[in-house]
């Protein structure tokens, strides 16, 4: 683990980067202690796009791993969960966006996550330069904190990344209207639970997503 993240390292100079190990990861979650061994067989087997990340909210195959049912009662309280994967082969920041509950990622591959404390976004704007790499090695189990800003993982391996997504159940389902022009909090509600900022020069601004990300579009390079 220490040589991939002391490479990357290397490789980033401009971006701060941790393990969730360390102890700079404790205001943005928390690696959670279980045991993984199916939940690893289960998401070894969703398939990683050739190109692009592919989101997926919920899958059986990951719900019905007993582990789900004991994360649905000490992480998420007994609310109902869906569980899911992000697997893909980005690597730049992109957007950010943030949920009223916790997640909890996992990977079989190891990968990267971008993330910036809630404190940090001023009515919608977000400066790059704010937002930290966490390493997520495989075989880890991590829960983010509500309210803290991420987007999809960064691949640290040509082959791209597996990541699990648990969520609390209809988190990123489609809303019947969407308005960035709103005042507030509102402006950035882009998906059921899901409120989302993005630099100027993403994919997201140009499916009209509000724009607040000022800085450089942070790239993860291997």
């Amino acid at each position: 683990m220490n040589s991939e993240l002391n490479m990357l390292r290397e490789k980033n100079p401009s971006l701060r980067l941790y393990s969730v190990t360390d102890p700079e990861f404790r205001p943005y979650g928390r690696v959670l202690e279980a045991d993984i061994t199916a939940l690893d067989a289960a998401l070894a087997k969703t398939a990683i796009p050739e190109s692009g990340n592919c989101y997926q909210a919920s899958v059986e195959g990951l719900e019905e791993v007993p582990l789900m049912r004991e994360l649905a009662r000490t992480v998420y309280g007994g609310m109902e969960i869906e569980a899911g994967f992000c697997n893909g082969n980005g690597f730049t920041l992109n957007a950010m966006e943030y949920h009223k509950c916790s997640e909890v990622n996992y990977t079989t591959t190891g990968l990267v996550l971008l993330l910036a404390l809630p404190g940090q976004l001023k009515d919608g704007v977000l400066k790059s330069e704010d937002v930290v790499g966490f390493y997520l090695p495989k075989g880890v189990l991590v829960e983010i904190h509500p309210l803290v800003l991420h987007f999809a993982p960064c691949r640290v391996k040509e082959e791209g990344f597996r990541c699990l997504v648990v969520l609390e159940r209809g988190t990123n389902e489609a809303l019947p209207q969407v308005n960035t022009s709103a005042p507030g909090e509102e402006k950035l509600l882009w998906m059921r639970n899901k409120w989302m900022t993005c630099h100027p020069d993403s994919p997201q601004a140009q499916k009209g997503a509000f724009q607040g990300i000022r800085g450089e579009n942070l790239t993860l390079k291997i």
